[in-house]
């Protein structure tokens, strides 16, 4: 069975990958890796509004469920923060947040699954003239609620 650190350092590999794929096109198709023992599945993630991304992420689970899978790697442009200049509260983040307060974009990554500690970090990226420069990786703390896949991983709780 992969180890979280093998998990995390795929998904470091599939990160750099998708910096040279926006480098290139200019943009990133939202796209989640369902990675079981000896296969690896890319699924389109629909993230046009919160109703797309339930229904999109809902069949991701269903199919890791089906296959058996390790884990669930994700991959999508979103907004972020410069969250080292931030007071950033973690327990009281909700999806979207970033996403309608920062102007500013990145390339998301995430892991998540049953057995694995949740992992989560952003790649912040601003554009001039075309050109793509790339700022430091952010990591969030392992184990954060990610609010991508209801019953994926034992980690995430039902929110009230």
């Amino acid at each position: 069975m992969m180890k979280s650190a093998d998990l995390k350092q795929h998904a470091l590999k599939l990160l750099e990958m998708s910096k040279k794929f926006l480098a290139e096109d200019g943009d990133l198709d939202p796209t989640a890796f369902i990675i079981t023992a000896g296969d690896q599945i890319l699924r389109p993630i629909e993230l046009e509004n919160e109703g797309a991304k339930f229904e999109s992420c809902k069949k991701i689970v269903e199919e890791a469920q089906r296959r058996k899978a390790l884990a669930i790697i994700t991959i999508f442009l979103a907004r972020s923060a410069d969250f080292s200049e931030k007071d950033f509260d973690q327990a009281s983040y909700s999806w979207g947040d970033i996403q309608y307060g920062s102007t500013d974009r990145s390339i998301l990554l995430t892991v998540s699954g049953p057995g694995v500690k949740n992992w989560a970090a952003a790649l912040p990226f601003t554009v001039t003239r075309a050109k793509i420069a790339f700022r430091d990786l952010v990591e969030f703390g392992e184990g954060v609620d990610l609010g991508l896949f209801p019953g994926w991983s034992e980690q995430i709780i039902p929110r009230a």
